[in-house]
């Protein structure tokens, strides 16, 4: 998953922050396992890989909605400023709707539901905790990602570089525009 995230965003910095977010959500699956009363089973396991997906699934659209801005020409900023104005809704949304339909199972008390609970109890907990930390963490750990980009610039080349310059979505951008016009 790691590799296929690092080609998609040409950057595997970017993709160690996406795959760096799923701690929290387990994190959240094991507090909602604490909460509900419930030992972690096999069960639990398997609500956890799919929670692992959808943390993935998240993570994904906002740095590809970030990245995508700043091809546009967006400033650096202003590019996770409306990643995350663009990506509110439907990361909320996928986590109220996730949470909302899993309600129902986690209430229920038949012997047959007691089998899923687990598996609920993994994604709905973990997806609430995650999502909170997909809106407020990754756009931190994106400009501390580009500031440190930044410092390796300055001290290889002892001159500061707009941040947005030193992403590889532009320098993609960038040579892909020198390739086309090249004379060769």
């Amino acid at each position: 998953m790691f590799f296929l995230i690092s080609l998609s965003f040409r950057s595997p910095l970017q993709a160690l922050i996406v795959i760096g977010l799923i701690p929290f959500g387990l994190m959240g699956a094991v507090w909602g396992h604490v909460i509900q009363g419930m030992s972690f089973n096999v069960m639990s396991f398997y609500g956890t890989i799919a929670l692992i997906g959808i943390i993935v699934n998240d993570s994904i659209v906002f740095v590809n909605a970030f990245n995508d801005n700043l091809r546009e020409g967006q400033k650096f900023m202003d590019a996770i400023y409306n990643a995350g104005i663009s990506r509110f809704r439907p990361i909320l949304l996928t986590t109220v709707t996730t949470v909302l339909g899993l309600l129902p199972l986690l209430a229920e008390t038949s012997i047959q539901a007691q089998f899923l609970i687990p598996m609920a109890i993994s994604v709905a907990y973990g997806l609430l905790v995650a999502s909170v930390f997909i809106l407020l963490l990754l756009p931190v750990l994106l400009i501390y990602l580009s500031k440190t980009r930044n410092a390796a610039y300055w001290l290889r080349n002892n001159e500061w570089s707009e941040p947005e310059s030193l992403e590889p979505a532009i320098i993609e951008e960038e040579m892909i525009k020198k390739y086309l016009t090249s004379d060769d």
